[in-house]
């Protein structure tokens, strides 16, 4: 098969297969409706000749807050067929946080200068301020009616895409910092999907089922542009809400689809293994399912191990897990490891960890470090130190990329650009080692935690405090404050617990970290349920965490679940009860 050159070619080439394309699963009685490559290939240029009838020219950058999996997905390969820039923005969680999305999303339509936006009828009403708050923006559109604007068989005009055009901005998730644009182009978007495919072993035969959000990249790239860039027989979308209420449908719908390949954030193998009953699985069968990839947040050893053991009667093989690491600045994946693969971790001395050197050990307190495998061909990736010195394997540094799939830079942003890019590396921001020319991850250098020369990650610190029963498993935050009394930073963590007056907890939780990681916390505050920020994609925000701690906020603006009838609908494509790191890692944060 010839490699397409632009995502607009790779799916106008795919559209030869009349039962290939993809399917979407909106709610759970719902029959799947399925779209061919080719109906959505033609429902995607009517969009593009909408846009182009709506005053819109190449270069222009469109706004897409579109929480219906197939509108989202005519829409950003529309954008593209009018040579637009389609920027995906993530729908309203819920109206108790709707100031902080408001502002998030003007930022982003500010940055991108959006000159139109486009979502559906639910959405448009309460979006009137993107008008006054973003004076580029000429017109909120409602989908359905922008497109009977035009013929149903309609299409751009005078368009050339070519490979070294933008082909959409991915908004970082702004864990630590407002979300930055990162300009992808279609040539880096096809180099990562030809490796990733490669990877994969994708071809013909291979079926994709996935619930991520589909505005961040490990939905949209992984899952709606490399089916049409690698020609697979399809992929079907379901939202994530669905896997919230009953994690077992994602099982079940894997066995129903036969599908071969899906992809989570670790939380969610976690979240199956503690939710999901025998009797919810009866007839399933996983044994078709050969990549289980997972990705986008610190992967546990455990917590996969426990999914394969827990779930091996239904035909899961532990071989499928394919731990990854990847990042939005570099298009999306980094490395893999290799199939068939058995799910494996470095066991470390924590105590020699914290120092920067990954030490063998077997003993009790050992820490495992997951293995995410090496970087694909015609991509580079080097460990260094502060300095940019390159660091020998088992020495901890800074991850450093550099190839085809690394991002232009942030749009209209130079200053945070030539921060992360210099010498035509990409510096991540992640700290990791290699050993025998493999990835292994630790954390990020601004969420270190430094005490006395020695450097904590706080991963390891959240994971401990995961294990106290009472507390919210990916909940809990930690973090450290210069404290000039203390000539130490002074080390706080912060826990979402079932029952927040369970004081016992605090010491509960101290007692584990003290025991495992020689490190005694200053403070151990107890949350309720829902207090701890989050990104637009569910990331916890560890710098946001500890500015409320500063202002004394912190646990006083709990999120409660809404109900009217707009919140059902939004929250088809987002929520705001679990952590979700399936959004972009960011370099600069």
């Amino acid at each position: 098969m010839t490699r397409p050159e632009t995502l607009t070619q790779a799916l106008d080439a795919a559209t030869a297969r009349a039962d290939f394309g993809y399917s979407h699963l909106v709610q759970e009685k719902d029959p799947v409706r399925f779209l061919s490559y080719a109906e959505t290939a033609r429902r995607a240029r009517r969009f593009g000749a909408a846009l182009q009838a709506a005053g819109v020219r190449p270069g222009e950058r469109v706004g897409l807050i579109l929480p219906d999996s197939s509108e989202f997905v005519e829409a950003i390969y529309g954008a593209m067929y009018a040579g637009a820039i389609p920027v995906p923005v993530y729908p309203p969680m819920n109206l108790g946080q709707f100031e902080g999305y408001l502002a998030n999303t003007t930022h982003i339509l500010r940055q991108a200068g959006c000159s139109l936006v486009v979502t559906d009828g639910k959405v448009r009403p309460i979006l009137g301020k993107l008008m006054s708050n973003v004076p580029s923006v000429r017109a909120v559109e409602v989908y359905a009616a922008f497109v009977k604007q035009v013929d149903e068989r309609a299409a751009p005009i005078g368009v050339d895409v070519k490979p070294d055009d933008v082909a959409f901005l991915q908004f970082t998730s702004g864990s630590t910092s407002q979300p930055k644009g990162v300009t992808l182009t279609h040539a880096n978007l096809i180099a990562n999907i030809a490796a990733l495919g490669a990877g994969l072993h994708a071809d013909g035969d291979t079926v994709g089922l996935s619930w991520l959000p589909l505005y961040h990249d490990m939905g949209l790239i992984g899952f709606v542009f490399a089916p049409a860039v690698l020609q697979v027989r399809g992929v079907q979308f379901m939202s994530p809400l669905l896997f919230l209420k009953r994690p077992a449908l994602w099982l079940r719908q894997l066995s129903e689809r036969k599908a071969t390949v899906t992809f989570a954030p670790n939380f969610a193998y976690g979240l199956c293994t503690a939710r999901i009953k025998d009797h919810e699985l009866q007839g399933v069968d996983l044994s078709h399912l050969r990549v289980a990839g997972c990705g986008a947040e610190p992967i546990q050893y455990d917590t996969l191990n426990a999914f394969a053991e827990r779930f091996a009667a239904w035909g899961f093989k532990r071989t499928a897990f394919l731990s990854c690491y990847g990042m939005a600045e570099h298009s999306l994946a980094v490395t893999f490891v290799d199939l068939q693969e058995d799910l494996r971790a470095d066991v470390v001395d924590p105590d020699a960890l914290v120092h920067g050197e990954a030490k063998p050990s077997d003993g009790a307190d050992a820490l495992k470090v997951v293995c995410c495998g090496r970087t694909f061909p015609e991509h580079d990736l080097r460990i260094v130190d502060a300095e940019g010195n390159p660091l020998p394997e088992r020495r901890v540094g800074q991850i450093e990329l550099r190839g085809p799939s690394v991002m232009r830079g942030y749009w209209g942003d130079a200053e945070r650009t030539l921060q992360v890019l210099k010498d035509g590396w990409l510096a991540t921001g992640d700290l990791g080692y290699l050993a025998d020319g493999e990835l292994y991850v630790c954390g990020r250098i601004k969420d270190l935690i430094i005490i006395h020369g020695r450097n904590y990650y706080p991963q390891d610190l959240e994971w401990q405090a995961s294990q106290v029963e009472g507390v919210r498993r990916g909940n809990v935050v930690a973090f450290g404050i210069e404290d000039a009394s203390l000539g130490r930073e002074r080390v706080i963590v912060a826990a979402e617990v079932r029952t927040p007056h369970a004081d016992d907890l605090r010491d509960k939780i101290a007692a584990k970290i003290l025991e495992t990681l020689a490190l005694k916390p200053d403070e151990v505050v107890l949350l309720p349920p829902g207090s701890l920020p989050k990104t637009s994609s569910g990331k916890l925000q560890r710098n946001k965490t500890s500015e409320l701690y500063r202002d004394g906020q912190l646990g006083k603006g709990a999120v409660k679940a809404g109900t009217i009838d707009v919140i059902k609908h939004l929250a088809t494509s987002r929520w705001s009860y679990i952590r979700a790191a399936f959004g972009s890692r960011d370099a600069e944060d």
